[in-house]
């Protein structure tokens, strides 16, 4: 397992009080996974920087569902990107819930099979950081124009974004 996904999986979901309470192990972490140029290593120090500005979890998650619960065009949600409200849409969450299981892994019920988080729980179940580079690379399309759109709104979590992009 490649513990840079779990990570950034993390740090891209709803913020938990465990999350918080290890934030200042996140980077040591990540330069020990190897995974990470520095570039990337940078992108997640200044979205740290912004975690900073939080006083508790509390505060940070209510400032995750102010950003996330209140945009349409800036979400998490990979083929809203690609297929927006086509009929295709629900065949692709199929397909990517299959491939979820095949994995041994299984999705929560509470969330789609596109959000971006539960796709990053399955790039770190890859058995190297190949496989996992090619499950990054076959979503690059999206994280592309994820990217644009988190830009255009100034989002906090862009630099999250951009570091998948460019992995």
């Amino acid at each position: 397992m490649i513990q840079t996904y779990n990570i950034l999986s993390l740090l891209l979901d709803y913020p938990t009080e465990t999350l918080w309470d290890n934030r200042n192990d996140i980077l040591p972490t990540l330069t020990a996974d190897d995974v990470l140029g520095e570039d990337a290593l940078r992108s997640v120090r200044t979205f740290l920087d912004y975690v900073a500005t939080f006083d508790n979890a509390r505060s940070w998650q209510a400032a995750y569902s102010d950003l996330f619960d209140t945009s349409t065009k800036t979400n998490l949600y990979l083929f809203d990107m690609v297929y927006g409200t086509s009929r295709d849409r629900g065949q692709a969450m199929v397909d990517l819930k299959e491939e979820y299981l095949k994995a041994g892994l299984m999705p929560v019920e509470d969330e789609l099979p596109d959000y971006l988080p539960m796709y990053l729980q399955y790039v770190a179940s890859m058995g190297s950081k190949t496989e996992a580079h090619a499950a990054i690379d076959d979503i690059r399309g999206v994280l592309s124009k994820m990217d644009d759109r988190f830009r255009k709104e100034q989002h906090p979590y862009e630099p999250l974004i951009a570091l998948l992009k460019e992995l």
